[in-house]
């Protein structure tokens, strides 16, 4: 009886200032949007257990869960599945988090936290939670986070309120209890409806960004999936636009930035009408979705709101750069998934970024591109992962003794699917990943290796040359990460060199400059790759502190010419006089060979001498060699 009307008198509490339940059950699986879904058991009184009448999870742990929707700001939602599947829930990735009681056992999932421990019927148990693979990183961060902040207090009070009751249910006899009962249904009937309404009012504050106060991606997300049915996608278009937010604070300040945002906020509400709407997407990128009779139609209008952007007085005043920047698309029957397009419409975005060029219009073309390009980055990181890009060796031989005296380190990439692919159909597509200065390094760490590995044997008189591209030469942190791979390695460093490629320019010239002299400091030799092509030129020999040059092969194959025997040779002359060696690339003939080893050339590089070999072949092909 005391019970039950403790009961009442907490659901009356409830009525009359509800907080929003943060743990729900739902019995199909679903439940609300931008939840955490929950496998519990259904039979584990007191720690949990659904209740039939109420059709919800209850005990220990649901508690402690609404406590920590209550700081963490995160639904949990329980699934209605029996006993025996729970563990099936999580091991097929159907829900976020698996409760875990002292006798169970969770043979997955990625973390274990562990809410609280107690004592009952003489044993001391736990309860905590098995995080599985698809839960997000920032959700695990937040429910670890409010845990953390429950009293020791708290969780006795949750605990002590089941342990002192023997039974589920208190009974009350006779007609009171058929009163209290009706009572019981209308107040509940009562705490639903305010429920509902907290619900509806805290879905809409999420969907809000604090910082302009118009809607954020989940809101994007969720009226392009409402506002924007079948029947009327093709009358869509949808514009990313970016704000050029580095700019704004290396040249402005913070609050040019704050002012800006509410700007952009105020002129995209304006140019917004009925059936359209715009977000906040990231800290620097908005969308939206408005409707145009046709293409031509369509850019008259973003053009509009770009112009209204990029006038924004306090920017305009100091100089004409655009600090605004757009991509554009006409909505296909296709496009279902929000995110993937606002993705793409970013990244194309991003190749006008720092451009006198206001908007891109993209095309079903460019929009796949970008996915095949995230598929390639992915495809290139689980390479580097699973160490599938493989080193190669082409050995060089002294001019005169003709003996080896080094070799220069190649990347190949053995694919599962495709078998081995050589550099050059990749290293443009790592650079446009993003990933160039990853493959180098590791490239790096298989020679720093290989070199600790021929330390004290036959081999260890043999110098690698390892390729950087000048994209990695540039990097503010480059010498801190060549001294922490080498550092793992015993070798002598004079037995590495440098080797810059001509496959890019440098982002930062200067930077890259003192990273040259920073490796010469730390006793690694300099090599400049293909001199005379692409990107090489002679103004580098000046720049870098360079100890050998490699002749470009398209300089050696113009030596067939009175004019072009006469630059080989004069590259030759000019190199040893700035006190420079020089190897000479692309040496596969007889003639070849007999011109270059009259010459003064210092070494020569070719399949005249070594085609380029496998890492774990190499022993064998030198001591082959010396035969």
């Amino acid at each position: 009886m005391k019970r039950c009307i403790a009961v009442f008198l907490i659901i009356l509490t409830l009525c009359i200032n509800p907080v929003f339940a943060g743990v729900v059950t739902s019995s199909d699986g679903k439940g609300l949007e931008n939840c955490v879904y929950v496998a519990g058991s259904p039979g584990d009184y007191p720690v949990e257990y659904y209740d039939d009448k109420s059709g919800e999870y209850c005990g220990i742990i649901p508690d402690l869960l609404e406590e920590i929707s209550k700081r963490s700001g995160i639904n949990f939602v329980y699934v209605n599945g029996d006993k025996t599947s729970k563990a099936a829930w999580g091991q097929n990735l159907q829900v976020d988090i698996v409760t875990v009681l002292s006798n169970d056992y969770i043979p997955f999932g990625k973390e274990y936290l562990e809410l609280m421990s107690y004592e009952y019927d003489g044993e001391t148990k736990k309860c905590g939670l098995v995080f599985t693979n698809i839960t997000k990183e920032d959700d695990v961060a937040k429910i670890r986070a409010a845990a953390y902040e429950i009293s020791a207090d708290k969780k006795s009070g949750i605990y002590l309120n089941y342990a002192s009751a023997n039974t589920k249910t208190d009974y009350v006899p006779g007609v009171f209890a058929l009163i209290l009962s009706a009572l019981f249904a209308g107040i509940i009937v009562m705490l639903i409806l305010r429920i509902q309404y907290i619900r509806k009012e805290n879905a809409a504050d999420r969907m809000i960004d604090g910082e302009t106060g118009m809607g954020n991606l989940q809101f994007f997300n969720y009226h392009f999936r409402h506002t924007i049915n079948d029947r009327l996608r093709n009358l869509y278009y949808i514009a990313y636009i970016i704000l050029d937010s580095s700019y704004l604070r290396s040249y402005h300040d913070d609050s040019s930035f704050d002012e800006m945002l509410k700007f952009t906020a105020s002129v995209l509400s304006e140019y917004t009408g009925e059936k359209e709407f715009s977000a906040r997407i990231t800290e620097n990128g908005f969308a939206v979705a408005y409707r145009a009779n046709d293409d031509k139609d369509a850019n008259k209008k973003l053009k509009e709101v770009m112009n209204k952007l990029n006038s924004f007085e306090k920017v305009k005043e100091k100089s004409n750069k655009l600090v605004f920047h757009a991509a554009i698309y006409h909505l296909a029957g296709v496009d279902k998934n929000c995110e993937i397009l606002l993705f793409n419409l970013r990244k194309n975005c991003n190749r006008i970024f720092g451009t006198d060029k206001q908007i891109i219009v993209c095309d079903v073309h460019s929009m796949n591109r970008i996915q095949e390009e995230k598929k390639l980055q992915e495809s290139i990181l689980n390479g580097l992962k699973k160490n599938e890009f493989k080193m190669y060796l082409q050995f060089i031989v002294d001019n005169k003794t003709k003996e080896i005296v080094s070799a220069e380190v190649l990347s190949r990439w053995k694919t599962p699917g495709k078998g081995l692919i050589g550099p050059g159909q990749y290293i443009e597509k790592l650079e446009r990943a993003g990933l160039i200065s990853r493959h180098d390094f590791y490239m790096f760490d298989l020679v720093c290796r290989q070199l600790e590995k021929w330390k004290g044997t036959e081999f260890e008189n043999i110098s690698l040359s390892c390729n950087f591209t000048r994209i990695t030469l540039s990097e503010d942190n480059f010498i801190d990460k060549l001294s922490a791979i080498a550092n793992k390695y015993s070798f002598d460093k004079s037995k590495i060199s440098i080797e810059i490629t001509e496959d890019s320019i440098e982002k930062d010239r200067e930077i890259a400059t003192n990273n040259v002299m920073r490796c010469k400091e730390l006793g690694f030799r300099v090599y400049l790759d293909d001199l005379g092509s692409g990107y090489t030129s002679l103004v580098n020999l000046c720049d870098y502190p360079i100890d050998v040059v490699k002749i470009d092969r398209d300089i050696l194959l113009k030596t067939e010419t009175g004019k072009g025997k006469e630059l080989f040779f004069g590259i030759i002359a000019l190199a040893h006089s700035l006190n420079i060696k020089v190897i000479c690339e692309g040496v596969e003939t007889d003639g070849q060979n007999e011109l270059v080893s009259a010459s003064d050339c210092d070494f020569i590089q070719g399949w005249y001498y070594s085609k380029p070999i496998p890492a774990e072949e190499c022993e064998s092909f030198i001591r082959q060699y010396k035969k």
